[in-house]
C-alpha cells in the first residue's frame, strides 16, 4: 500500500488535521516507548533518551516515506523549498511535545514526588526487634 494512501485514509478515518496526527503520533510512540524500553533500562533517563530517538527516527521515516518518489527519482536536489519546509514543519510537529516532556522530567523537578516516604516509627538500635 503507498504511504499516501494510508496516510490520507488515516486522515479521513479520524476526522483530525494532518498537523494533529503527527503531535499524536510523536507523543504516541514516546509513551509507548517509555513503557517498552522499562526492562531493558532501568534509568528513567536512559529510557526517555531511547524513547527520543525512536520518536525523531520516526519521524524522519514517515518524512521520508513522504517524499519517497521524488527522493528515488531525483534525489535530494528534487525537493523543492516548499517540500523542505512542510518536512520540516513535519518533524517539528512530531517531536517537539516529546523533547518538551522529556526536558520537563529530566532537568527540572516538575514531575518528581513532593513527598518523601518516612517510615512511621523510629528504630533505634537493632536490639530493639528481639
Amino acid at each position: 500500500m503507498d504511504f499516501y494512501l494510508f496516510k490520507n485514509g488515516v486522515v479521513d478515518a479520524t476526522g483530525l488535521d494532518k498537523d494533529a496526527l503527527h503531535i499524536y503520533v510523536g507523543i504516541g510512540v514516546y509513551l509507548l516507548s517509555l513503557l517498552l524500553l522499562r526492562p531493558i533500562f532501568k534509568k528513567y533517563s536512559a529510557r526517555a533518551f531511547a524513547a527520543l530517538i525512536l520518536v525523531t527516527a520516526i519521524a524522519l521515516l514517515g518524512e521520508y516515506l513522504d517524499n519517497r518518489q521524488t527522493l528515488t527519482e531525483l534525489g535530494v536536489v528534487g525537493l523543492k523549498a516548499a517540500e523542505i519546509k512542510a518536512s520540516i514543519h513535519d518533524i517539528v510537529n512530531t517531536c517537539l511535545l516529546s523533547y518538551i516532556i522529556y526536558g520537563l522530567t529530566v532537568w527540572t523537578k516538575t514531575f518528581q514526588s513532593i513527598n518523601t516516604v518516612k517510615p512511621m516509627i523510629k528504630r533505634q538500635k537493632k536490639m530493639d526487634y528481639r
